[in-house]
């Protein structure tokens, strides 16, 4: 729902932008350090600066996208580091069926039973062999209690398994249920919660698709050996919680963190990506004589990442920067972090790195550098003066990139380089 300070913040935005827009169209150059086309005879130098320190602020942000809201439950295990699990809900559990051209009827069998996922293998890590468990973790434990969720992945709960080599894994993977225990679930008026675990040979990472990628898990399994009677399909759902009714439909299908044992970033480090996601809320001040009296020909921010042990070159991720959009009115930062500005407009360029490599690494920034020329930052309805560094596949695997912040040492601060024209005044001297 869009708030009224929201949508203030928005269309203060929008302005922004336009702004933005024209200005840059006025400040086009002909090539080089050329001087416009309206002064040919002149020559224009074009300097260059390095700010730093740039950034006045910055810190790392955890939680993200809320629970349910991913697009797709990442699972992951690596030993006594990481394990990522998921959970699928099947609150409805029709009791009766009604064959055609006849009334209905209580279910007596479930025949053939099986669960269906379908799995997103795009930038997954597979071993030689993994093993997929999947258990009973209904509860009637309160649905933020994910400790309680996670004492049910028990041998006694465990529903199914399969395991299979890496060739043997595709795109769809199906369980067979047994129909016993699936009928007792359906005559009792039962849920059925899954909890979805991997162990394996090796690191693995992989994807469930969810409800947000439109290819969510299904049960499917036969009511009648009549072969008119059609298979029965039953679908994600979740009763609770009631309130609010929306957040039921996130808890259809979410992720669940048993472990995350890897080394914490510490307090000289920004941190993206891992599980639960993060992200890296940096606020920048340029100088206004910068803003005021050049022409902005191009604004590279530089950071240095921190190598993460524990990774290697195979688990590559993209960062990217994305502009923040709220207004200095939005004090929240997790909330400031959400309202942002589309990715490569404005922040361009990505970050193509593994979390274990070290080194400088680079933005292009000078496009929201004419959005800040065009507002000035006292202005309450301008948007904030920062940006927020994320992961493209935020929230899908445990990966995390880390950069220095700006209580490292001077030699790794966040940098900003700027290539600028200054400001010619024409007139009879």
């Amino acid at each position: 729902m869009i708030t009224p300070l929201l949508r203030r913040a928005l269309l203060s935005l929008a302005a922004v932008v336009a702004a933005a827009a024209a200005g840059a169209c006025t400040e086009r150059l002909d090539a080089g350090s050329a001087c416009p086309s309206l002064c040919p005879g002149l020559s224009v130098p074009i300097k260059d600066t390095l700010l730093s320190p740039v950034v006045t602020f910055d810190t790392t942000l955890v939680g993200y996208p809320s629970v349910g809201s991913e697009e797709g439950i990442p699972l992951a295990w690596r030993g006594d580091t990481l394990d990522v699990r998921g959970v699928l809900r099947f609150d409805t559990l029709a009791p009766t069926f009604t064959p055609t051209g006849d009334t209905a009827r209580p279910v007596t069998r479930a025949d053939t039973a099986i669960l269906r996922m379908r799995l997103n293998l795009t930038q997954s890590r597979l071993p030689d062999w993994v093993r997929f468990e999947v258990y009973d973790v209904d509860t009637t434990a309160d649905d933020n209690d994910h400790a309680a969720v996670l004492s049910l992945f028990t041998p006694a709960r465990l529903v199914t398994s399969r395991t299979l080599t890496r060739a043997q894994i595709t795109d769809s993977l199906v369980f067979p249920l047994s129909s016993a225990w699936l009928l007792a679930k359906i005559q009792g008026n039962a849920r059925v919660r899954f909890g979805l675990r991997l162990a394996a040979s090796g690191p693995v990472s992989l994807r469930v698709h969810t409800t947000e990628t439109s290819l969510p898990a299904e049960i499917r399994y036969y009511v009648s050996p009549d072969t008119a009677v059609h298979q029965v399909v039953t679908s994600l759902f979740s009763k609770t919680p009631l309130e609010p009714a929306s957040l039921a439909s996130d808890y259809r299908d979410y992720t669940v963190v048993a472990r995350n044992a890897l080394p914490a970033a510490g307090p000289l480090a920004l941190s993206t990506g891992g599980v639960p996601a993060r992200r890296a809320y940096l606020r920048f001040n340029v100088p206004s004589w910068l803003l005021d009296s050049t022409t902005i020909v191009r604004a590279t921010l530089q950071l240095t990442q921190l190598p993460q042990r524990g990774f290697d070159a195979a688990d590559s991720v993209t960062v990217i920067g994305q502009a923040v959009a709220a207004t200095p009115l939005i004090k929240d930062l997790y909330r400031s972090s959400q309202i942002l500005i589309a990715a490569g407009l404005f922040v361009t360029d990505s970050i193509r790195v593994a979390p274990a490599d070290s080194g400088v690494r680079t933005l292009e920034m000078n496009g929201l550098l004419r959005v800040w020329k065009s507002a000035p930052d006292t202005s309450a309805t301008a948007p904030q003066r920062a940006i927020v560094l994320l992961q493209r596949e935020e929230g899908l695997h445990g990966a995390e990139v880390r950069f220095f912040n700006t209580h490292a040492p001077a030699a790794v601060l966040p940098k900003l380089r700027v290539s600028y024209i200054p400001r010619i005044n024409f007139g009879v001297p």
